[in-house]
């Protein structure tokens, strides 16, 4: 008799972090039997929403990758040294990490940043290693920044895929745009490039994303990629290198905005805020920045008596709540929420929560986070949301 599990894919997931990957693997159909991480907070949640899975705690630089059980399926994220793409200094001097933090001049460089990601060889080990055992993965999957694509030695990386057996799949996404199933788009614009190797001999990966978009003259469509740049690597993010646009003749594939979902869902009122002149928490009374009160003067002239969410980065100013966020990183909380007050110093703010951050990661409340704050903080910045997570396993089952 067959089991329900017997019908499940099974993955072996590295690096697991906040174990996003894995909620969207399993809510696709696959059923994650290792995870890996050198973070003890990381296996800790791993162990807590996955008791069945085989957790580790293990610098993946090190792992025997001939300890892994048999599983159709790997899936990791790495990280590829930092580099200027262009000019400059080429010299490396920092892991960039999985969120945009890098791009915002935000991001951690302690020397304890090279540890939190395998890197890019480390999983083609893990996929060289099943070759030569005789069990070869089906598909070999992850995500990255776009900028990954600029690393000097991604065409070598993945021509050693190539030389493996496997087929290279790629594809440029905003996690604001993708649905999957039950799991609603993230309320958060997230750029991220999406990279699949499948065994050569499966049939062909569908990887375009559609998705549901607003057409001026057609109505509700599923958009399509149109890039700026026929290019060979197409790495980029949405409005930027590439937009979505109607794929129906009649309206001459007018440009097209793709329907998101707004962060106010994912605020929880019930959470106390201070005013702004209380000053921020803590014993002693320290004063908000003036760039930031700033900020919450502008959002108070825009939005009048509607909270708003004030950006605490370089570039950044104010944003409605019916909008998604901007990219909740792993350095910590960038976004504010203001309630406004009779004055400026009346106003109440206070930051994000890692609830609230996780679910606009699209992580659902029933995943429990393990560590202290700035370890939580960590693993919902690094992980894979779990809504694009499952888009792309679903892909990948289709050809399984």
């Amino acid at each position: 008799m067959t089991s329900a599990t017997d019908t499940l894919i099974p993955s072996n997931h590295l690096f697991s972090g906040g174990c996003g990957d894995m909620v969207g693997f399993a809510h696709a159909g696959f059923q994650p039997r290792f995870a890996a991480n050198h973070e003890p907070a990381a296996v800790a949640t791993a162990r807590a929403n996955f008791p069945d899975v085989r957790a580790r705690q293990e610098n993946i630089h090190i792992l025997d990758m001939r300890r892994l059980p048999i599983a159709r399926t790997l899936v990791g994220s790495p990280i590829c040294w930092e580099v200027s793409p262009g000019g400059g200094n080429a010299t490396p001097k920092t892991q960039m990490s999985l969120d945009d933090a890098a791009e915002d001049n935000d991001s951690d460089t302690s020397t304890d940043w090279s540890l939190t990601r395998a890197t890019a060889w480390d999983l083609l080990r893990a996929a060289e290693v099943a070759v030569a055992a005789g069990r070869p993965y089906d598909a070999i999957v992850g995500e990255n920044v776009p900028r990954f694509a600029q690393w000097p030695l991604f065409n070598a990386w993945v021509k050693a895929f190539n030389d493996l057996g496997y087929t290279p799949y790629l594809t440029s996404v905003d996690a604001a745009h993708l649905e999957s199933g039950e799991l609603a788009s993230a309320p958060q614009h997230r750029h991220r490039l999406l990279f699949a190797f499948i065994r050569k001999g499966l049939p062909k990966l569908d990887l375009r994303p559609r998705p549901l978009s607003t057409c001026p003259h057609c109505g509700l469509v599923r958009g399509t990629q149109r890039w700026e740049t026929q290019s060979r690597r197409r790495a980029g993010t949405y409005g930027t290198t590439y937009v979505y646009v109607c794929p129906n003749r009649r309206c001459g594939h007018l440009k097209v905005e793709p329907v998101v979902r707004s962060i106010r869902d994912s605020i929880d009122w019930s959470l106390p805020a201070r005013r702004v002149s209380a000053g921020k928490p803590g014993k002693v009374f320290r004063p908000y920045a003036a760039e930031t009160v700033r900020k919450v003067d502008i959002g108070r002239a825009r939005y009048g008596d509607e909270p708003f969410i004030a950006i605490l980065r370089n570039n950044c100013v104010v944003q409605s709540l019916d909008e998604p966020i901007g990219t909740v990183t792993a350095a910590g909380t960038h976004h504010m929420l203001v309630i406004p007050g009779e004055s400026l110093g009346d106003c109440r703010v206070r930051m994000l929560s890692v609830r609230e951050r996780a679910r606009a990661q699209t992580f659902p409340d029933s995943h429990y986070f393990q560590g202290n704050a700035t370890e939580q903080t960590r693993l919902v910045g690094n992980a894979v949301p779990p809504a694009v997570g499952s888009w792309l396993a679903q892909r990948v089952a289709a050809v399984l």
